[in-house]
């Protein structure tokens, strides 16, 4: 049996997600997928939700880029379904590598600009953003 589209969860799974710049439609799309004991076609996930064909297409394909959701073939089929990816992490990912990526600029700063006035602040932020990067490598899955 397909999940509610007005479960709680997936206005609360929103309400964390969408700020963090994910589209209204993927986000609630993401929880009614994760409440689904099986991967969804994306029919199913049209009539489910209530959304055009095509935006669930576009949001379905972003999913499955930020590594949230899984792409299911179909045998003997051009037919996929969606369904949860392992953990889910690959949103968090992503962010993993924006907080590299901060880590880096900021300490490659400080090392050209040494004796800046915003040197100290930047080297403490820095080595902050490269410990967070450090912690979720070593509970992230390889991606």
């Amino acid at each position: 049996m397909p999940p509610d589209r007005n479960d709680p969860f997936i206005e609360a799974l929103a309400r964390l997600i969408i700020p963090m710049g994910m589209p209204p439609i993927a986000a609630r799309m993401q929880g009614y997928i994760m409440l689904s004991p099986e991967p969804l076609s994306l029919d199913a996930l049209v009539a489910g939700l209530g959304v055009s064909k095509s935006s669930a297409s576009v949001a379905a394909r972003l999913l499955e880029r930020y590594g949230v959701v899984q792409c299911f073939t179909e045998r003997g089929s051009k037919r996929v379904r969606y369904g949860v990816a392992a953990r889910g992490a690959g949103f968090l990912s992503e962010q993993m590598r924006f907080i590299g990526a901060m880590a880096a600029l900021l300490q490659d700063t400080v090392t050209a600009r040494p004796d800046a006035p915003a040197a100290a602040r930047l080297a403490d932020m820095g080595a902050f953003y490269g410990r967070v990067h450090q912690a979720l490598e070593a509970v992230l899955p390889e991606s």
